[in-house]
């Protein structure tokens, strides 16, 4: 009898444990940042483009301070200052420095931010001459600063999707987007306890674009892969890196050959201590 009691209880305490740590494996995604709090990170930005058998290349590598202004209605104010920029780009071999880099430190720009990460309302802080040019870069690094989450709590191996995101393009062009994120597993990394997760995206783009040779008519797709470190115990994004790889046949609108354009974007950012 006390060996088959003995036996019970260890059973019942394997079954304790084993829902214990299925529990333990679940994580509420969503963002919740608290007003005055500021936080750094480094950003890393490379693209390079074959345009009709014309290599080019841009290389941005930047350090921001971001801050939370203010929160009301659900939504999050937010600040993101330019403390250091550098940018070159690359072309026929040759590389130089971008003068955008230099035009963009000490800059801040504003913008608000929800708890699924949907951002709106962009626009520069105080006098910022340069912004009809910087804003072709500093918008699209801020749309996707803020990965979609559910603001739910999923569990290890579930996932969540968001589909028909749709862009517009500073050159004129369309991009549709529809992309899946998988919460992969717990990894503990100086002394955090994250969690990993996978997105995986496919793009189509349409429309028109102007470019300094002409505008042309544009059908092209996208696909991605990006892995995500989210620490739940701050409700926010500590590293996040992958790439995009688009192709696009361009057909100039004042006539001429159909020329492709293979873009291979690859995007780091990462939360500095």
């Amino acid at each position: 009898m006390k060996t088959t009691i003995a036996v019970r209880w260890c059973a019942m305490l394997a079954v304790a444990l084993s829902a214990a740590s299925a529990v333990a494996q679940e994580v509420t995604f969503a963002y919740d940042f608290e007003p005055g709090a500021s936080e750094r990170h480094r950003v890393k930005l490379n693209q390079e483009m074959d345009m009709g058998g014309m290599a080019i290349g841009y290389l941005a590598d930047m350090s921001v301070t971001l801050k939370c202004v203010s929160a009301a209605d659900g939504k999050y104010a937010m600040e993101m200052k330019f403390d250091k920029v550098d940018v070159s780009t690359t072309m026929g071999g040759n590389v130089s420095a971008n003068p955008i880099g230099e035009q963009l430190v000490g800059q801040a720009v504003t913008f608000d931010v929800d708890a699924i990460g949907d951002v709106s309302n962009i626009k520069p802080v105080g006098a910022f001459d340069a912004w009809d040019s910087a804003k072709q870069m500093v918008e699209p690094v801020i749309d996707r600063w803020y990965i979609h989450l559910p603001n739910q709590a999923v569990a290890v191996g579930g996932s969540w999707k968001k589909d028909g995101e749709k862009e517009t393009q500073s050159s004129g062009s369309q991009i549709v987007t529809n992309s899946t994120y998988t919460f992969k597993a717990m990894k503990k990394e100086k002394g955090r306890d994250l969690a990993v997760i996978d997105q995986a995206l496919d793009s189509k783009i349409s429309g028109t674009t102007t470019t300094p040779v002409g505008i042309y008519t544009v059908d092209g797709s996208g696909k991605g892969k990006f892995e995500i470190l989210f620490d739940p115990a701050q409700s926010r994004v500590v590293k996040f890196k992958g790439k995009i790889d688009v192709s696009m046949d361009m057909t100039p609108q004042a006539g001429g050959d159909l020329m492709q354009m293979i873009v291979a974007n690859h995007f780091e950012r990462q939360l500095l201590e």
